[in-house]
């Protein structure tokens, strides 16, 4: 390959330089979204739930979360238990690789606002608690209670 006065020479055609320059250019932004797509594509695999017992407790207090018909106040909002849930997820979906234990969950994605500092209640009635101490009492009954232990075969 060689070339010739602004052209690029191959065995099979003569492209003009600026053509072909034109080329690359296009196929570099499609490139880079593909790119950009698996790297997203393989962020969620790598903020994966932590293995073993902490992740079965954090999805537990999730669904704990979505399960109970408590409202839930951040930032001085109420919110559905489901949208409270929602919240959480997407907090943990982004911190999760930061997050080693359930304990690790309720403390720095569940008692309060990362942006206002403000802590989170939850209103079961007429009691009204902290976010915090309402995930840890359940988690701690969680812990205690007996489970089915798979049977090794």
């Amino acid at each position: 390959m060689g070339t010739e006065r602004g052209c690029i020479v191959s065995d099979r055609a003569t492209v003009p330089r600026k053509r072909y320059q034109m080329t690359v250019q296009r196929m570099r932004h499609p490139l880079l979204a593909v790119a950009a797509a698996a790297a997203f594509a393989l962020s969620h695999l790598a903020a994966a739930a932590p293995p073993g017992p902490a992740g079965d407790e954090i999805d537990h207090l999730l669904q704990y979360v979505a399960a109970s018909s408590c409202t839930f106040v951040r930032n001085g909002t109420e919110y559905s238990a489901e949208k409270a849930r929602e919240h959480l997820a997407d907090k943990y979906r982004f911190a999760a690789s930061r997050i080693s234990s359930a304990e690790d969950f309720i403390r720095y994605l569940a008692t309060k606002s990362s942006l206002s500092g403000e802590e989170y209640h939850v209103k079961c009635g007429k009691i009204d608690a902290l976010s915090g101490a309402w995930l840890t009492a359940e988690l701690d009954r969680y812990r205690k209670a007996p489970r089915v232990q798979p049977v090794a075969r």
